[in-house]
């Protein structure tokens, strides 16, 4: 005989338990609803079980091992540089332990009625139900469900593929591993796992992570190939199963043929959103073209007012900062639906912790040509990183680009490759969003020598550059920020 589901009622209903779904449950709990949150499982953010976290504990223990690699550029003489690496994942799953404890403790503070482990679907727009188990009827909705790794089928069907899921669950690190993709998940594990000892190449599609700017490109490309194997423009032609791991058939990029042997393959940044057993039919909602919902990023709302999403099931920005800060928003606004609050649009922020970092900030250059085709000009300055704290660091090679508009001065958008990257980056995030011109950055003083000079440097070849436009400029803040 089956079992009748349970009825129960809450102001918000939230769908995920991990970055933007905690997020949303402790902003929408302040603001006075009452919550339940639904997880199907398991419990701990993908950013402390697979994401960011690890992934930056692993390019710690790399980055430990080039330096001292790197001792005879400074006159220093190692007696013994032989480096083990047997323990490596065993010591970083105990770090990531104590960061995922706290995350633990959060979730199971939250009382049992109102943290629900099972499968999530809605029924129509203010029902859902948990497995057979639950009917919740609910007022608002957030949905944070995260994403999972993919792995394509040429390269699945031989079984014992990892995903960055799969990978730091690894006894020890394998001796040889081909990494397939050259987003934020390929190279930050790649050039790790090269510095450890491991024989690594990374294959991408021509891509470089998500820039598009070809100087910052090149310049990556060349600096990231001297610390591992990076075939950046590959075609995968066949792989097979071997007696000692995979056997691996590809053109390169001057359609040469090669056969790669390999103990493990890991397939990186391919990752969909968890939303197919969402029965978003219910909800009239559909994907975009990108697999994800439509949201309106100054509110998080969906196509249906009252039903939000954040994280990864509205943006794959593998940022666990902005999951947060959108999943605050979308609890929040689901607890004062109607009366919501419209976030002033922030500006765009994404860093590669790789060596050297690469960073984007603001509009990409394609974004700039994109607006440019609608009459809004704009100039384009650049910085190469051969001398200063670079030099000192033996770290030559770096470039910064800027991307100032004619009209105002203001720098709009920068793509960057260079040692201290991400420290580059969040001072022009903040100088974008407080609406700095050119002129106003120039007149910074910055210290000699620092990495930041570049930012000196770059910004007064803009200022010469607008100065040859013949364009004067003023500035107009918009602090538009308040309720609907």
């Amino acid at each position: 005989m089956e079992s009748t589901p349970a009825h129960l009622d809450c102001d918000v209903l939230i769908i995920g338990a991990g970055s933007a779904g905690l997020a949303a449950y402790k902003a929408a709990s302040d603001a006075g609803a009452f919550c339940i949150i639904v997880e199907r499982g398991p419990l701990g953010t993908t950013a402390q079980r697979s994401g960011d976290i690890p992934t930056v504990l692993l390019q710690e223990a790399g980055n430990c091992c080039r330096q001292l690699s790197r001792a005879g550029l400074f006159g220093l003489s190692l007696a013994n540089t032989a480096v083990d690496n047997s323990e490596v994942l065993n010591s970083l799953r105990q770090v990531r332990a104590r960061s995922t404890t706290d995350v633990l403790s959060f979730i199971y503070k939250i009382p049992d009625t109102q943290r629900i482990m099972g499968t999530a679907r809605f029924l129509d727009a203010t029902r859902a139900a948990v497995d057979d188990d639950y009917v919740i009827s609910f007022k608002t909705a957030v949905i944070a469900v995260g994403a999972s790794p993919l792995i394509p089928f040429e390269v699945g069907r031989l079984g014992g593929v990892l995903t960055s899921k799969d990978f730091f669950e690894l006894d020890r690190l394998p001796r040889s591993m081909a990494v397939f993709g050259s987003g934020m998940v390929g190279l930050s594990i790649g050039q790790a796992l090269a510095a450890l000892g491991v024989e690594v190449t990374v294959f991408g599609n021509g891509q470089i992570w998500q820039l598009t700017d070809d100087q910052v490109t090149a310049a990556a490309r060349e600096l990231l190939q001297q610390s591992f194997a990076f075939e950046v423009s590959s075609e995968l032609t066949a792989v097979e199963k071997t007696p000692d791991g995979c056997g691996i058939y590809y053109f390169d990029e001057s359609f040469h043929e090669n056969y790669l042997q390999v103990e493990r393959v890991l397939c990186a940044d391919l990752v969909k959103p968890n939303l197919e057993k969402l029965n978003l039919k219910a909800l009239d909602l559909g994907l975009n073209e990108r697999g994800m919902l439509t949201v309106n990023e100054r509110t998080m709302q969906t196509a249906q007012s009252h039903i939000f999403a954040a994280g990864d099931a509205a943006d794959l920005g593998f940022s666990t900062a902005k999951a947060r800060r959108q999943g605050s928003l979308a609890g929040l606004n689901a607890a004062r639906f109607p009366y919501l609050l419209e976030e002033k649009p922030r500006v765009p922020l994404n860093m590669l912790f790789t060596s050297p970092g690469l960073a984007m900030v603001g509009k990409s250059l394609e974004q700039m040509k994109e607006r440019a085709r609608s009459g809004h000009h704009f100039v384009a300055a650049e910085t190469r990183l051969n001398e200063g704290r670079s030099r000192l660091m033996h770290a030559e090679g770096g470039i910064v680009r800027l991307y100032c508009d004619e009209e105002s001065h203001r720098p709009l958008g920068a793509e960057i490759c260079a040692p201290g990257a991400e420290h580059l980056a969040h001072f022009l995030a903040l100088a974008m969003e407080q609406e700095l011109t050119v002129e106003e950055l120039c007149a910074f003083d910055f210290y000699h020598p620092s990495l930041e000079e570049a930012l000196g440097q770059v910004c007064q070849s803009a200022r010469k550059a607008l100065e040859r436009t013949g364009n004067t400029y003023g500035r107009q803040k918009d602090h538009s920020a308040g309720f609907l």
